[in-house]
């Protein structure tokens, strides 16, 4: 018995529906907001592997213009990261030969679960992507270097062209970004012209 004298009911005990439907929209609600966050940290993640890519793409030029050193980028078919290498040649050794070693000042990039190396072109000739070194040639043109990844809706080139002093990456679903490739203006036949 209540204190009104009534008997005490068992609907009095339970949840009504509006209590249920309200307790469904919320959850609803706060899945809608928590599904895109995990879902776009994949993608997020792919894009950031790309970056490093690229970034180590640029200090391969950067280091090939700056260095004293042959420099080279290289897949290991092994573990599948791309490391930055150095040719050391020993200053008390009188042999030429010299051995690649991994760049100290880089780190390998590993990509992320998903993302993969789809195409590899040196000099616009397709090469293996699983495992391929890209070299310098000491007292010569850099060759022309594109990598294309692919993963978690991300398709993406990182390209270096010859001579320039910094690689572009291009995604498939953008516009060419503006870049400055260098030209030689005496065999255009403009040498003589003020700048």
């Amino acid at each position: 018995m209540t204190a009104g004298g009534g008997a005490r009911t068992v609907a009095a005990r339970a949840f009504t529906m509006i209590e249920l439907i309200v307790v469904v929209v919320i959850l609803a609600i706060a899945a809608v907001m928590v599904v895109p966050r995990f879902s776009g940290t994949a993608k997020q993640e792919a894009d950031n592997g790309i970056e490093r890519v690229a970034e180590l793409v640029r200090l391969f030029a950067y280091r090939d213009a700056m260095g004293s050193q042959q420099v080279a980028l290289w897949r290991d078919g092994t573990d599948g990261r791309i490391h930055l290498l150095v040719k050391d040649r020993d200053p008390a050794d009188d042999e030429p030969a010299a051995d690649w070693r991994p760049d100290r000042f880089a780190a390998p990039v590993t990509l992320p679960d998903g993302v993969e190396v789809a195409e590899v072109r040196v000099d616009d000739a397709r090469v293996d992507p699983l495992q391929w070194l890209v070299a310098s040639v000491p007292g010569g043109d850099r060759p022309k270097v594109e990598i294309r990844l692919v993963g978690h809706g991300l398709d993406s080139t990182v390209s270096l062209p010859t001579g320039s002093p910094s690689a572009v990456r291009v995604d498939a679903d953008k516009p060419l970004p503006f870049a400055r490739f260098p030209i030689d203006l005496e065999r255009q036949g403009r040498g003589d012209e003020p700048w």
